[in-house]
């Protein structure tokens, strides 16, 4: 178990996923957490549609980080065509405007799902500022979302760690939908498979 936590972020075992466009003004503080989540050499597939700076950003600020910049589009396709290039047991969907509370979120998401034999792990959301009716909006979604696990698992596109091998049996993410993909695929996994990890 140790040797897994210590060794799992190799690119033999993970792939991360990230749809981007438009993103300048976020996508270097996520690069700035993956720093963090000590990934090591794990690929960081960014499936981008910029029309900003966003690249030139990610250029500037991806250190030592294993990026690879691909084509992207709509969210879903995005997603897809970044999940299409992974040979890794493990894909992880991150949201390139997120931020991460602690520094072994990614580690902990990966261990649970191998350790519990799951095929989906997502998290609880949180508001990174002082916007109190987002607080308050997703205190409520976890509430709910902690119950409704039982029945209808949602792991938020914002974090998706997934097999990819059930990940592939499913379809990938339906481009039929313009929004709310994250839904329509995590539904159809079974809900004994799915866990949401007491992280932010």
């Amino acid at each position: 178990c140790k040797n897994l936590i210590n060794n799992f972020m190799s690119e033999k075992l993970l792939t991360i996923v990230i749809p981007c466009k438009n993103e300048e003004d976020y996508i270097e503080h996520l690069l700035n957490d993956l720093h963090k989540q000590r990934i090591g050499n794990t690929r960081v597939i960014i499936a981008d549609a910029s029309t900003d700076n966003t690249r030139a950003v990610i250029q500037e600020k991806k250190g030592d980080l294993n990026v690879e910049v691909i084509e992207g589009g709509p969210v879903s396709i995005a997603k897809n065509n970044g999940a299409a290039l992974a040979t890794t047991p493990y894909i992880l969907f991150i949201d390139s405007d997120v931020r991460f509370f602690k520094d072994t979120v990614i580690r902990d998401a990966v261990y649970t799902l191998e350790q519990e034999d799951l095929d989906l792990v997502g998290l609880y959301i949180k508001c990174y500022d002082n916007d109190f009716v987002a607080k308050v909006g997703f205190t409520l979604f976890n509430g709910i979302n902690a119950v409704m696990q039982h029945f209808i698992p949602f792991a938020v596109g914002a974090f998706m760690l997934t097999r990819r091998d059930r990940f592939e049996e499913l379809g990938g993410f339906p481009a039929r939908y313009e929004t709310s993909e994250d839904f329509f695929l995590s539904k159809m996994y079974e809900p004994k498979k799915f866990k949401i990890l007491n992280h932010f």
